[in-house]
């Protein structure tokens, strides 16, 4: 099947890191699965060992992970305005070799499979999700070359077509 693979960003999460989400088309005429780990915030900013806490949460622990299907409409406009972050940007990719299923597959283990802020963050996930679907990423850099680890310098470095949900500079973000 050709596909159609989709990374989104949020420029603003993560201290303007950035933060990144998913979508690719499924099996059929207009039907796409998207989503995110989104590791919300749940502590007041100046706790630190909160924040120590935060940069990890073991296996199966909560990450804040949602996953939905529907239309491409359904798609851009959950992910411009839903109930979770709220994206600024997509790339979208063509995919000549998608195979859906392993993609749901990767899309559901990341949803249970923890979070690090170095070694398993929304890059990685989105990779696994998007490379088990068949398109070609740039692999998350290790840990020594980690600048390609944030969201928005690994996003600016992914070919693709470039479309705007919404203005950086939306209040409310």
């Amino acid at each position: 099947m050709i596909g159609r693979a989709f990374i989104f960003i949020n420029y603003k999460q993560a201290a303007h890191l950035g933060h990144i989400g998913w979508g690719f088309k499924l099996d059929g005429y207009d039907r796409y699965l998207f989503g995110s780990t989104d590791h919300l915030i749940h502590h007041k900013m100046n706790d630190l060992v909160a924040w120590i806490n935060y940069a990890s949460v073991e296996v199966g622990g909560d990450t804040d992970f949602w996953s939905q299907e529907g239309t491409l409409a359904t798609m851009m406009e959950t992910m411009k305005a839903g109930n979770h972050i709220r994206y600024h940007h997509y790339k979208s990719l063509a995919v000549p070799k998608a195979e859906a299923k392993p993609a749901a597959q990767a899309a559901e283990a990341s949803g249970a499979c923890g979070w690090d802020v170095l070694k398993n963050n929304c890059v990685h996930q989105t990779y696994s999700v998007l490379h088990a679907y068949g398109a070609t990423l740039p692999e998350p850099p290790p840990l020594i070359r980690g600048v390609g680890l944030i969201p928005r310098v690994w996003f600016k470095n992914i070919e693709g077509e470039l479309g705007e949900l919404r203005p950086p500079s939306t209040p409310g973000l």
